[in-house]
């Protein structure tokens, strides 16, 4: 028995939750398919899937069995994919999804780049911050906020982004001051919500070891954060933001930081992909660039306070 080709295998069975759809996208007969795992819980001397005629299910085993494939046909791909990359151009489609900031602010003005050095790669680019299924819709890969909650994909960490509080000069003149976080009841609040869980961002302001949660009602509530920081440029109210984001319209004097020294918990900014053995070599071309182009991008690391030197 070839392990490797029979934990791919049994990861595909997991992914699909169908030993069909896996012998489908294996291009392989059923059977091969399921004596492949029969073959690995032979060797294994545990059972890895419950089957009944309607459902597959994981043992407790083969729950940690998965976790432990993933893992190693991850890094083997990784290796792989490095190497080929040095014979080949690449070239194909790779459709991907961006957040909407991430995508307007770093990965658009950088794809220049991106095209001189794969310039047979065809790219499609949705940019919102609504959730996908990568599986479902054929998407290649996506750049998302939060953490991953989908266990047959893989997450790359490239920074983690700090919200502050923001408002415009006109807002801020004909209002209360603001000096402790207790003011802000006094005042019109804007705010928007993550598209995977359809909840408000909740106002969590931390300083050291201070911990204080600002409460609602809001006098605007928006579905995109872009939305939310126009009419805070408007005067509209105070509005939470990234700082890389809202750091042109500050310079510019449109926005002021609102309680700088005061931030949001971190929200982690991943590249999300399927956990493929062998992806394209034209997937991860833009993986690795994009990957590279964030972890470089000094601005997503802004905090706050940086926005008042």
């Amino acid at each position: 028995m070839d392990k490797l080709t029979a934990m791919a295998t049994f990861v595909k069975v997991v992914e699909t939750r169908s030993f069909t759809l896996a012998a489908k996208i294996l291009e392989l007969p059923k059977a091969r398919v399921s004596q492949r795992i029969a073959d690995l819980e032979r060797v294994l001397e545990v059972r890895l899937i419950n089957r009944t005629t309607r459902t597959l299910s994981l043992t407790e085993e083969g729950k940690s069995y998965y976790e432990r494939c993933l893992h190693i046909l991850h890094e083997l791909g990784d290796i792989e994919g490095t190497l080929r990359l040095k014979k080949t151009n690449p070239k194909g489609k790779v459709r991907v999804e961006i957040l909407a900031a991430i995508g307007q602010h770093v990965i658009v003005p950088n794809l220049p780049e991106f095209k001189d050095k794969f310039p047979d790669i065809s790219l499609r680019i949705g940019c919102s911050n609504r959730i996908s299924n990568l599986y479902e819709e054929d998407i290649d890969c996506a750049i998302r906020g939060g953490t991953l909650v989908d266990s047959s994909l893989v997450a790359k960490n490239v920074c983690n982004v700090h919200f502050g509080l923001y408002a415009s000069p006109g807002y801020l003149n004909a209002s209360p001051p603001i000096n402790t976080p207790d003011d802000l009841a006094a005042h019109r609040k804007i705010n928007w919500f993550f598209s995977e869980s359809h909840r408000p961002l909740i106002w969590q302001l931390n300083l050291a070891d201070q911990n204080i949660e600002v409460l609602g009602p809001y006098d605007l509530l928006f579905d995109e954060s872009e939305l939310a920081i126009s009419a805070c440029v408007a005067g509209a109210g105070i509005c939470p933001g990234a700082p890389f984001v809202v750091a042109s319209r500050v310079a510019s004097g449109e926005l002021c930081p609102v309680l700088p020294q005061w931030c949001f918990p971190p929200r982690q900014i991943n590249i999300i992909y399927p956990s493929n053995k062998y992806l394209p070599i034209r997937v991860r071309s833009f993986l690795d660039w994009a990957f590279d182009v964030l972890k470089t991008n000094d601005t997503l690391n802004l905090m706050p306070r940086d926005l008042t030197r």
